[in-house]
């Protein structure tokens, strides 16, 4: 006669528990892979693909820079933006030299609000100039917006033109919009002066959604829409947080790596 040992069956509770801590370990790991991953690239992830976002207080620190009555109808915001505008001149100015890429005065002054120096690019697409300087309070984010402006195409009126911006986002923190990406970003890995970028094309759409129980009467939410033709390019330099973001479809990938590495030689 053998003895033969029977063990009593695991009860349900038990297996729901291992599977349980299984998952949680799971969490852990892949929070902690992709938390590693964003901050190796300098990259911050928000917490999802829908974000409330603090209204941004922007203090011009620069007056635009006149370019024929453009200056009375450009319009700057965190986020590029087209216009459809009568100027003075049909055609665009050309591109400035170095020493004139908006590195004026004012740009001083703005460090100084800022905390830190402000790295500024020395190459510009084609067409491309300087035209303001904010300061975002609530943020601490400087926001500089450079303009081009060209004939309209297809117009037979040659004083219709378009505007197109690229605006170059600095901040020494990035976990808030717009200096995030949605965890549904499609990230393209590219590097900016030998060190890692990231590449984007989405971007987040704001707007005003009703709250009754808000002392506002409701709250700005940013959701991330990966449809939108707006390119993004993320680094960063030194304690310095970076995004260049643009809708100008004559922009390209390869010409936002050339400004972005410009900025800061």
């Amino acid at each position: 006669m053998s003895d033969q040992t029977s063990r009593p069956p695991r009860s349900w509770w038990q297996i729901a528990i291992a599977i349980l801590l299984v998952l949680i370990l799971l969490a852990v790991i892949i929070l902690g892979v992709r938390a590693s991953i964003s901050s190796w690239l300098g990259l911050s992830v928000a917490p999802s693909t829908l974000v409330p976002i603090t209204p941004a207080v922007l203090e011009n620190v620069t007056s635009p820079t006149p370019v024929g009555s453009l200056a009375k109808t450009a319009e700057l915001t965190a986020l590029p933006h087209t216009d459809t505008v009568q100027t003075e001149n049909a055609y665009p100015a050309p591109s400035q030299p170095e020493d004139t890429l908006g590195i004026a005065a004012e740009i001083k002054q703005l460090a100084a609000q800022a905390g830190w120096d402000i790295p500024l690019p020395t190459q510009l697409p084609e067409g491309y100039h300087f035209q303001s300087a904010f300061f975002d309070t609530n943020n601490k984010m400087v926001i500089l917006t450079y303009l081009v402006t060209r004939p309209l195409p297809g117009a037979s009126d040659p004083s219709l033109t378009s505007t197109e911006s690229i605006t170059l986002l600095q901040a020494q923190k990035n976990d808030f919009v717009p200096m995030q990406i949605a965890p549904n970003t499609n990230v393209v890995d590219i590097e900016v002066n030998g060190l890692q970028a990231a590449f984007t094309v989405g971007g987040w759409d704001t707007e005003f959604v009703k709250d009754s129980t808000s002392p506002n009467g409701g709250k700005m939410v940013s959701s991330w829409r990966n449809d939108l033709p707006v390119k993004n390019l993320y680094w960063q330099i030194g304690k310095i947080y970076l995004a260049l973001v643009t809708t100008d479809a004559d922009v390209s990938q390869q010409d936002l790596v050339d400004m972005a590495s410009s900025i800061g030689k």
